[in-house]
């Protein structure tokens, strides 16, 4: 299957939205806030200067960025999607963030970009693109030497789901990774991948996304299921059973998800 978010613009409106709506929907809660400040912290964004994410989305870690106190360079973003840049442009305006540009790009931005930025973003991106390799070259591209680059993802190999439901728990998430993450192991991958890079791993942050008892997150994901019913991996009643062994479970206080997450800073070595 095709990673949903390689092919938004193909989408029929409630789908796009759909998926706008889970993008910020994560990024307003408040567990994935504090790993995102986390590693803020950790690799020391910088205040000034020019910082720019690849597959920005929605463009709330743009705006994270710009609202942080004492900030006080520019940040810009690019995504594949026309869609979502115009969901983050709006979203933008209506915030009065001035120091945010975005535009459209296939993630190989033009030469004015080249060497420009102080820092460069990939924010749960990596795992969507169809050449991690590829996005990791613009990323050092974009960036100036000496400049650093911050790859941050899931490491969705990881995820687990405990609804009582043993089969659909170990059957559905798999289905939904296939629809929704192209690349499910890359952050295991990326130390041999950046070996033919000239960069230095300067951070490798982990944090565990877990949810017990009750969940924000993990119920979330069931927003993609039709997707995989429509490509004949799973049947409406496999779906409608997990989704009600979920809401089980949280109404139960027996519900279990976990998901790694993972951080790479880097540093541009020239």
């Amino acid at each position: 299957m095709t990673d949903i978010y390689q092919i938004i613009d193909d989408l029929d409106s409630d789908k796009q939205s759909m998926v706008a709506e889970r993008l910020e929907d994560c990024a307003q809660m408040p567990s994935f806030a504090e790993i995102r400040e986390h590693y803020f912290d950790k690799i020391e964004l910088p205040s000034i200067g020019s910082i720019h994410e690849l597959g920005c989305g929605t463009g709330a870690v743009c705006r994270a960025i710009a609202s942080r106190p004492g900030f006080n360079g520019t940040v810009s973003g690019s995504d594949l999607s026309a869609s979502l840049i115009d969901t983050a442009k709006e979203i933008a305006a209506k915030a009065d963030l001035q120091n945010i540009h975005y535009y459209q790009s296939d993630g190989q931005g033009g030469d004015h970009h080249e060497s420009r930025h102080d820092l460069v973003l990939a924010h749960t991106v990596i795992s969507h693109v169809p050449d991690p390799e590829a996005l990791l070259r613009e990323a050092i591209r974009l960036t100036r030497p000496g400049g650093r680059i911050i790859i941050h993802d899931g490491d969705f190999a990881s995820m687990t789901f405990g609804t009582g439901a043993l089969e659909l728990d170990q059957k559905m998430p798999d289905l939904i990774l296939q629809s929704a993450v192209a690349n499910r192991y890359i952050m295991r991958e990326l130390p041999g991948l950046l070996q033919q890079f000239d960069v230095e791993v300067t951070h490798a942050i982990g944090d565990v996304l877990l949810e017990i008892g009750t969940s924000d997150y993990f119920p979330g994901l069931t927003h993609y299921c039709p997707v995989v019913v429509e490509a004949g991996l799973a049947t409406q009643k496999e779906v409608d059973d997990w989704e009600n062994a979920i809401n089980r479970a949280i109404s139960e206080n027996a519900f279990f998800g976990s998901c790694n997450f993972v951080t790479y800073g880097l540093l541009k070595n020239g």
